[in-house]
């Protein structure tokens, strides 16, 4: 049995998410609460990656904005 190493997520959803999904969903989540807590570029792919997530993953989007910690305002989607 092989040890698999995921980053350190800033939100308890990412955190509940990559362990039940497991290493295939770790990208969008980093992804995600770098674009809620505002460090990720606002480019034109950025934002469509948002958009796409945020579809198929409305709730999951809800819980990491507000478990994010107080020190990263969360990003609001449009």
């Amino acid at each position: 049995m092989s040890l698999v190493k995921y980053p350190l997520f800033q939100s308890a959803a990412a955190r509940r998410t990559v362990h039940r999904h497991g290493a295939n969903c770790v990208s969008d989540l980093c992804f995600l609460e770098e674009w809620a807590s505002g460090r990720a570029k606002s480019s034109a792919a950025n934002i469509l990656r948002a958009s796409q997530i945020r579809r198929t993953n409305p709730t999951l989007v809800q819980e990491i904005d507000r478990t994010l910690p107080a020190s990263a305002p969360p990003r609001r989607h449009s």
